[in-house]
């Protein structure tokens, strides 16, 4: 695929010295197309790419949920449901964090206090666990929560839960603690740069891992990482893009393919806009339907994809509980996106600012297709941390950005609610009609009745075409022949068991 940053491949690749080529056997090479933008703050962003790729050998998280949607043990080891607003989490014995700190119920309580901090409010640590109203440590491995409302799957919302040194955090601070973090996963940090990241083994993780070291390289765009695959100067291949899947198995190495928790969408700026910025015509609902119809997301599939993704349908993934199979996508339809356009007295079209990360040449798809319909989408490349800096205060500098939303790591269509609803502290969409069935959906016990409200819920969302929908994303990584027992849930790599065949 083009990027349309196209910079030359031999810059890309001045990243990985020449000291790469000659690694240690013991030493795991991933190549990232970007590292977290908050470098080692976990609390500065959602669990997803590329931060969850590092963030995963750093840290650990209350609970993890597994292929098939179930919760399972992480620094939390067992749970109750006290009342419907009460849990309490039993804490894994005899963890340390990286600097030798124990990870205790003090831990956790301190760690939400900082959420009620005015900076810890502000974080997306923060907002999503605003509703933990009250946490209370029954001893040193017990801890009972209280949330504002009832919350069914807490086990599963907690997996998004990092937990962070008590004493470090405070005497180092966010920025410096962030600089070389301390967590209690299976790597700790040795160098964190912008352009690479050094990890050694934690031998007193509790789960203790098979390999000495992990480097990250920064390479950002795929024809870049793919070099370095094929010249085996990194291991892992992290967001393979279907064309390149054919070069890779040619050279005896694999690719990982499992589906992903996340969708590609254009985002709609309906709340919150920057001031100077006319969002009138994406608040009619006509408009939004229009640009769905105008764009032939099979071709864009079929054409940049190979055919491997999934045709966005709703604010979900098959994958998270609540997905409604029974919605059909989008049609192909420019005939009535231009009728609809009309309709709402933009017949001679109107312009758009795009603020995108990712998929370049999908956007320059979409813009086409939106072309003719008479909708001309501006296209304005964003890097990462300015695109998280952007999206957290709704500040994008026109009406529209991609966004690439998930359901990790509860795998609850629920999750999404926590930024495409006025849950989102700023909001770009509210509709606030929508409200009382999320939060019903949120107090709701019954497993079958929760799922028939999720499906009227992801009906309904649809229907008002909050967003240009698009594809559901696969998981496509580079695999190394050395690399064995390689395995991505959820985008949580099995880093601690891996072994290297050298």
């Amino acid at each position: 695929m083009t990027n349309m940053r196209a910079p030359l491949l031999a810059g890309a690749l001045a990243v990985l010295s020449t000291a790469a080529l000659a690694q240690p056997a013991d030493t795991l090479r991933v190549g990232n197309w970007d590292f977290p933008p908050g470098r080692g703050n976990p609390f500065s962003s959602v669990p997803g790419q590329p931060q969850i790729y590092v963030w995963s050998a750093v840290f650990d998280t209350m609970t993890y949920v597994d292929e098939k949607g179930a919760p399972s043990g992480g620094l939390a080891v067992g749970w109750k449901n006290v009342d419907k607003t009460t849990w309490e989490f039993k804490l894994r014995p005899n963890v340390k964090f990286q600097n030798g700190e124990p990870m205790n119920a003090q831990a956790v309580l301190d760690t939400i206090a900082w959420f009620k901090t005015d900076a810890g409010k502000a974080s997306v640590g923060g907002q999503t666990f605003s509703y933990v109203t009250e946490a209370k440590a029954v001893d040193d491995q017990t801890v009972v929560l209280t949330t504002s409302a009832p919350r069914p799957i807490f086990p599963n919302q907690i997996a998004a839960m990092y937990v962070v040194p008590s004493k470090a955090w405070v005497e180092l601070g966010v920025e410096k603690f962030s600089t070389l973090p301390i967590g209690t996963g299976s790597f700790k940090p040795t160098e964190w740069t912008g352009e690479s990241i050094k990890l050694q083994a934690f031998a007193d993780s509790w789960r203790p891992p098979k390999i000495a070291r992990i480097e990250y390289s920064r390479l950002q765009e795929a024809p870049a990482r793919l070099q370095a695959m094929i010249s085996n100067q990194i291991d892992i291949m992290i967001q393979v893009t279907p064309d390149q899947v054919k070069a890779i198995e040619g050279i005896g190495a694999s690719v990982s393919n499992v589906p992903s928790p996340l969708l590609l969408q254009l985002g709609f700026v309906l709340e919150n806009v920057k001031a100077g910025v006319d969002n009138t015509m994406l608040k009619d609902k006509r408009v939004r339907q229009a640009l769905n119809y105008a764009v032939n997301k099979e071709a864009i599939n079929r054409d940049l994809m190979g055919g491997l993704f999934g045709i966005n349908t709703q604010f979900s993934v098959p994958s998270a509980f609540g997905y409604n199979p029974n919605i059909k996508p989008y049609a192909y339809d420019p005939d009535k996106a231009k009728k609809l356009l009309a309709e709402a007295g933009y017949a001679n079209g109107f312009s758009l600012l795009a603020e995108i990360r990712d998929y370049p040449d999908v956007w320059v798809q979409v813009a086409q297709d939106l072309a003719k319909v008479g909708v001309k989408l501006d296209l304005r490349p964003t890097v990462q941390a300015d695109w998280v800096r952007k999206f957290l205060g709704v500040q994008f500098e026109g009406q529209t950005f991609s966004v690439t939303i998930g359901a990790a790591p509860e795998m609850d269509t629920i999750r999404m609610m926590v930024f495409q609803s006025c849950r989102k502290n700023p909001a770009y969409y509210c509709n606030k009609e929508l409200m009382p069935l999320i939060e019903a959906i949120d107090s709701e016990f019954d497993v079958e009745k929760r799922k028939a409200m999720l499906f009227d819920l992801m009906a309904q969302m649809t229907e008002e075409a909050s967003a240009l929908f698009v594809f559901e994303q696969k998981d496509l990584n580079g695999i190394g022949k050395r690399v064995k027992g390689f395995k991505n849930v959820n985008r949580i790599f099995n880093y601690h068991e891996l072994t290297l065949a050298n």
